[in-house]
């Protein structure tokens, strides 16, 4: 089971991203993120070091799929919206209705900085996730070192007739009692909590030697303690980073780059091996990100194209539903046969992999010129690869379901004693071949319906 493991992940990349473990039947079991998926799905191929749920689903594992991100922080954001929608089995944090932990500033006269693990609202700006509770207390209490903003209710707020004891120990500048300065401290925390540490330290280093040339080092030194509360946070790596609908904007940023109000998109890839078990496959998004109930695998109807990649191209393209954008996976001859298929009634753009399938992409676009240009960091180029991959995901995860089904269905047919009827039960009780090739003797026999010298010659023939 370990060499099969090990073999399931020699590709993954060393980059950040999320990635995604499924079954024999292609259910989603578990859905992680990493500062470097390659590292962290090695951790899974020693059994005994994981914890007990996931060595009951480590074993279940028949297929690895993955995403890349820019940064760790998108990996962060990504596995919490993956989890949250696709709610995989195996997952215990983050499916009872929480999230990571976040911070936020509401949105009054006065500012109020707290922390939230529910749904965002519309009333807060809010920034995060963070990777722990331990590291979001370390960050609020710079904030409030650096720039005193309160944290208490509008209540208590309100009744005050002077200032409460955070104010006495320089953790609240006391807007209740005089909020001149206040919005302006908001707006350097903003900067803070948004990510741009640097600007904010410039300007507080000016002021610092300002004050030195001065003379008056006390307030020198207060400023130089703010500066190094701000430079211990930024250094330790946290996503401190705003949350937006990426993928929403993304799509804003398809539809100008392209020229054109998108209402749904298509996307296309092909998968077979050796011209065996040849399927096609075709995703749907939006601006609020995949439309899976649009999902549509194909079978190839004409067997003589198998292998064929343009011509099984050209036969699921005719089959789908029309979208008013169509991505098809490939070069040229890929891009050729769509527009040779939809004409004018569809945009067609094509994800061309280039030398590296993952950073050296570039596109061939409506007019048929080639696209190098875009900003391979980019949202925009980022949701491209990334719908690209979910539609490769979706055709070779169907290609090797039906492949795992031709394989098991010929070697269960080639065991004397083995009907319809036993092989439904064995698949069913083990759900692979590679579960019953691997399992003992004595588990093949607690089957219903299998004998022992029946379960003795099960397994006699994979062995």
């Amino acid at each position: 089971m370990n060499f099969q493991f090990a073999n399931l992940i020699k590709n993954s990349p060393a980059l950040p991203g999320v990635y995604m473990m499924y079954d024999a039947d292609n259910t989603l079991l578990y859905i992680g993120k990493a500062k470097n998926i390659h590292v962290r799905l090695r951790q899974y191929i020693n059994v005994s070091k994981l914890e007990w749920h996931k060595r009951v689903m480590r074993n279940l594992v028949a297929n690895i799929d993955w995403q890349i991100t820019a940064t760790e922080s998108d990996a962060l954001i990504l596995e919490q919206e993956l989890i949250k929608t696709l709610k995989p089995k195996y997952n215990i944090m983050l499916t009872d209705g929480k999230m990571y932990p976040m911070m936020a500033l509401t949105k009054h006269k006065y500012p109020r900085l707290i922390k939230i693990r529910k749904k965002l609202s519309q009333t807060k700006d809010v920034f995060g996730p963070y990777p722990s509770v331990n590291t979001l207390n370390e960050a609020l209490k710079t904030i409030q070192k650096v720039y005193q903003l309160r944290t208490c209710t509008d209540s208590f707020m309100n009744n005050r007739t002077r200032p409460c004891l955070l104010h006495q120990i320089n953790r609240c500048s006391a807007p209740c009692i005089n909020g001149k300065n206040y919005e302006q401290q908001v707006k350097l925390a903003r900067k803070i909590l948004s990510g741009d540490v640097q600007s904010v330290v410039k300007k507080l280093s000016e002021q610092m030697q300002t004050l030195s040339k001065k003379q008056q080092y006390e307030a020198a030194a207060q400023i130089r303690d703010k500066i190094s509360a701000l430079t211990t946070t930024a250094n330790r790596g946290k996503p401190n980073f705003q949350i937006t609908n990426t993928f929403s904007e993304s799509f804003n940023e398809l539809e100008k780059w392209l020229g054109i109000k998108i209402e749904s998109a298509a996307v296309f890839d092909n998968s077979h091996l050796f011209g065996k078990n040849p399927v096609g496959a075709m995703i749907v998004f939006g601006k609020n990100g995949f439309i899976k109930s649009k999902y549509r695998h194909f079978k190839l109807r004409n067997i003589k194209n198998a292998g064929n990649d343009i011509a099984m191209m050209q036969e699921f393209l005719s089959r789908a539903e029309k979208h008013q954008l169509v991505i098809v996976d490939g070069g040229r001859a890929q891009w050729n046969i769509a527009k040779k298929v939809l004409g004018n009634n569809s945009t067609i753009i094509s994800v061309v992999k280039g030398n590296v399938r993952d950073g050296d992409e570039y596109f061939i676009m409506p007019d048929g010129s080639e696209n190098h240009k875009l900003p391979k960091d980019s949202k925009l180029f980022l949701m491209l690869r990334r719908v690209r991959d979910e539609a490769h995901r979706f055709a070779i995860s169907f290609h090797r379901n039906r492949r795992a089904k031709t394989e098991f269905t010929s070697a269960l047919d080639e065991i004397d004693g083995i009907g319809p009827t036993r092989k439904k039960a064995l698949l069913h009780y083990f759900g692979s071949v590679k579960q019953i090739a691997d399992t003992s003797e004595t588990d093949i026999a607690r089957v219903p319906g299998i004998s022992k010298s029946l379960a003795k010659k099960i397994y006699e023939h994979f062995h």
